[in-house]
């Protein structure tokens, strides 16, 4: 396996490692400068009026420009430094998909635009977000350190 697929599998597996994982169900697809957030929204994302949380679209949001911004950098964990977000429509329980991609990259920075759309592929929300790199170590996160360290073993 490549390094750059280890990475986005160790990517993954951070990602899943949340606690939002457990009420969102979310399937992700990492490419360079690329990530989709694919969910079946349960009831737990809703408001007590039944529709889903502005808090749950943001962090679908942020969580796939967080992973667009990632996948440029293999060492270090990027940190947001700016978040734009602009939700356009109600929504309801349902699968949604959010997709990220790296509009702008130096080395420095990444510009990043991300969608929310509905199961009829209808915009619900949008943001625009600036991404740096952090000082952490990837390695030094858990989740991250253990998949990798799986996937690299030689079972044979």
């Amino acid at each position: 396996m490549s390094e750059r697929n280890l990475h986005f599998k160790a990517l993954t597996s951070l990602h899943l490692s949340s606690t939002s994982d457990a009420w969102i169900r979310s399937k992700v697809e990492l490419e360079n400068g690329y990530c989709s957030i694919s969910v079946r929204l349960t009831p737990f994302a809703n408001t007590p009026w039944g529709v889903v949380k502005e808090s749950v679209i943001f962090q679908l949001l942020h969580d796939a420009s967080h992973l667009a911004a990632n996948t440029q950098e293999t060492s270090l964990l990027a940190k947001c430094d700016k978040f734009e977000f602009q939700p356009f429509q109600t929504l309801w329980e349902s699968r949604v998909v959010a997709v990220a991609r790296v509009i702008h990259s130096d080395l420095h920075q990444w510009n990043i635009e991300s969608t929310i759309y509905d199961e009829a592929e209808n915009e619900i929300a949008w943001a625009r977000s600036w991404f740096s790199r952090s000082n952490v170590l990837l390695e030094t996160i858990a989740p991250y350190k253990n998949q990798i360290l799986k996937l690299s073993q030689d079972w044979n």
